[in-house]
């Protein structure tokens, strides 16, 4: 269950953070080829993935509680 939440919150922080900072270079640097590619994809990805599995992994296993049998 945790493997599971966590992998889905890389995908999600994955694009997010992409998203997210192929704006925010494309507005610092204008819009000169490769300043949303070096924001999203070299910066974004893997950022995004690692602080997306790590939170997604934690959320699970602090709040997921089994049924009590």
């Amino acid at each position: 269950m945790a493997l599971l939440a966590a992998a889905a919150g890389a995908l999600i922080g994955a694009g997010v953070m992409a998203m997210t900072l192929a704006i925010v270079f494309t507005m610092i640097w204008g819009a000169f080829e490769g300043s949303a590619a070096m924001g999203g994809v070299t910066v974004g990805l893997p950022l995004g993935g690692i602080l997306g599995f790590l939170l997604g992994g934690w959320l699970v296993l602090r709040f997921w509680r089994p049924a009590a049998s």
